[in-house]
């Protein structure tokens, strides 16, 4: 070997040995590093499996104004003679914001549209914004509105998943009741293009469910159908919008709410307008719940007004069959109780 090269070749050698050394402490360091316990990297997905056997999916949260019109099908019916019709109504849903006792409320208002089986009638789910507290009020024209602190299961057919989680930011689904049957985009009846993560329930042979949910739109529901015992019904999003979704509950209406009552209407006036009378009532006797005689449809109320010989059993005594129609502060009111 020539001697005027061995300098250069232990020069090289030396520079290998010391980045090889750097190279490895390096690496020691990193591995040693930990992750905080707990830590989830940052993800833009919309949906997750938590542990807990819980399908998660992420959404819009409380957007006041916003608001979903939906297709009902297979929610009450109407007599024309002996015959029962199916109705083919809509329901709309709209996120509100209202002030009770000096406390910022927010939740669900459903307005009951044509063809529904509470047409004309308005609900809202009211939840206390930085607490507990909740308020459910039920108003339809010619009656006061009435405030409750408990909501009614099952009266007049409002649909089950609008609640509290609808304007979470975040929706659970219990995967130990519903499987998930996966994702797809699909296209509204308004032409609007979402994505929806799909679920089914199967109940053996009593029936099955279908759950369609959508972190796109308010409220998450985009399909919730029900097959029991061979009988269909559905509730399907048509449409949904991010603005103009404004309260049909004003502050006169929020007077209900101020004498702290759990339910039941305010006393009424000697003088009775016509149309309150349908529900005035001195007894539990005078109530009753079947088919308004003057429209043909789902009703309760004095039982001069109502045809009880047709029955409307989910309307009147809800789907859980535990509400009764009372007469609270001489007026016919549905309450929970057997």
């Amino acid at each position: 070997m020539n001697k005027k090269f061995l300098p250069l070749i232990i020069g090289i050698v030396i520079v290998l040995i010391i980045g090889g050394l750097v190279f490895f402490i390096g690496k020691s360091k990193r591995s040693e590093y930990q992750m905080p316990e707990g830590y989830q990297v940052p993800s833009t997905k919309t949906s997750e499996v938590t542990k807990e056997n819980v399908y998660k999916i992420k959404g819009l949260g409380f957007k006041k104004e916003a608001w979903a019109e939906y297709k009902i099908e297979g929610y009450g019916m109407r007599f024309q003679g002996d015959k029962k019709e199916n109705l083919v109504g809509k329901i709309l849903v709209k996120f509100i914001s209202l002030p009770i006792k000096g406390k910022e409320y927010y939740g669900i208002e459903i307005d009951g549209k044509e063809k529904s089986s509470f047409e004309g009638i308005y609900f809202a789910m009211l939840f206390e914004k930085d607490g507990t507290g909740n308020y459910y009020l039920i108003k339809t024209k010619g009656a006061p509105t009435m405030c409750l602190k408990e909501g009614i299961s099952g009266y007049e057919d409002i649909p089950e998943y609008f609640d509290r989680k609808s304007i979470e930011e975040e929706y659970k689904v219990d995967l130990s009741t519903w499987n998930f049957v996966g994702e797809e985009e699909i296209t509204l009846e308004s032409g609007k293009k979402i994505k929806v993560f799909k679920f089914k329930s199967d109940m053996g042979t009593y029936g099955s469910r279908e759950l369609w949910l959508s972190p796109d739109v308010p409220a998450y529901l985009v399909l919730n159908k029900e097959t029991l015992e061979g009988a269909s019904r559905s509730i399907t999003l048509t449409n949904f919008g991010m603005d103009g979704g404004l309260p049909n509950f004003t502050s006169e209406d929020l007077k209900s709410c101020e004498s702290g009552s759990s339910g039941g209407f305010p006393q009424m006036p000697p003088n009775l307008p016509s149309e309150v009378s349908r529900f005035f009532c001195q007894t539990d006797d005078d109530c009753a719940c079947g088919v308004d005689k003057e429209t043909g449809k789902c009703a309760f109320g004095n039982k001069n007004f109502i045809d009880t010989s047709r029955e409307c059993p989910d309307f009147c005594t809800g789907i859980a069959g535990n509400i009764r129609i009372k007469c609270v502060n001489n007026l016919c009111t549905p309450q929970i109780g057997r």
